[in-house]
């Protein structure tokens, strides 16, 4: 009987971004760390909530070829300096522009994952000249007509997160790290690597990450009362006049791919894709797909 196959080795973060560089950038005076790779039209790679830039350390040096890749750590995460006050919608905008501003970018396309999609689309809302083509991957705060079951599977998986997230703020273990992780992906024993675990728990010892995700909660999370008037609502999505593609997934946690295509019908020149067997993640989960789409919707 012949040995079995020994099964693919994964690959790291160190060797997925062989060719990139660590930059950093003084954005209005915040220290702003960005992995960086290419010289084509410039492509704005946004991480969501809790995280940083190695979320797309399996993109950025594959899209380089075509573009000017630039992963950046949100304001107040990862490694980039924490904001003075509370990192709301007005700080992460005017830290995105100030960080244009230092990298020499009057104009580029978006991609933001969650947490940054959201931020692209407000960007694109409040300062279309600096915005080019947006690309939404499973993004953020979508507030449309939905169906009862997938306005029940978008409760459950918001009230999970909200209930790791808790317990990584009372308890902020590397085990309660992974298991928010865990969240984020359709089969985490196929891709939550130990290394990725490691990389976000180390991000953590340097930083707040307990307050970040506290003000990050506040934001974002489950909250019929808030009205800070920054959902996308219909009557928002049909303002946004900007070329998009709104990226999801079969099985993101957080709101479904039958709502994303209803919030996509209102935008005026939308393209909609869902990505299969895949989380929250999908440019993680799924690279090879996820870099052809974008190379394929964003002019180069």
């Amino acid at each position: 009987m012949s040995a079995a196959t020994p099964a693919t080795p994964r690959s790291t973060v160190w060797a997925d971004l062989l060719g990139s560089e660590v930059r950093w950038y003084d954005a209005g005076g915040i220290r702003t760390r960005c992995i960086e790779a290419g010289d084509g039209p410039p492509l704005i790679l946004l991480h969501g909530v809790g995280g940083h830039a190695e979320a797309f350390a399996r993109n950025v040096v594959p899209l380089s070829e075509h573009f000017r890749v630039l992963a950046v750590d949100l304001l107040g995460s990862g490694l980039t300096d924490k904001p003075e006050g509370p990192a709301d919608l007005d700080a992460y905008l005017s830290h995105m522009t100030a960080f244009m501003d230092a990298a020499g970018v009057k104009k580029a396309h978006f991609g933001g994952e969650s947490l940054g999609g959201w931020i692209a689309m407000w960007l694109a809302l409040r300062q279309p000249e600096r915005v080019d083509n947006l690309v939404s991957i499973c993004g953020a705060r979508l507030k449309v007509e939905t169906d009862p079951e997938s306005q029940k599977w978008t409760d459950a998986g918001r009230d999970e997160l909200r209930r790791l997230t808790d317990q990584f703020v009372k308890d902020p273990t590397r085990e309660n790290t992974r298991r928010r992780m865990e969240w984020l992906f359709h089969k985490p024993d196929r891709d939550l690597s130990e290394e990725l675990v490691d990389i976000r728990w180390r991000m953590y010892q340097r930083t707040d990450a307990v307050a970040s995700m506290k003000e990050s909660g506040k934001m974002l999370g489950k909250n019929p009362e808030r009205k800070d008037g920054l959902d996308f609502t219909p009557d928002v999505l049909k303002q946004v006049t900007h070329r998009t593609l709104m990226l999801w997934s079969s099985h993101n946690p957080s709101n479904t791919a039958a709502t994303a295509e209803r919030a996509a019908a209102y935008l005026p020149e939308c393209e909609f894709q869902v990505m299969d067997d895949c989380g929250h993640w999908p440019q993680w989960e799924d690279p090879e797909t996820f870099n052809r789409i974008l190379a394929d919707f964003l002019p180069h």
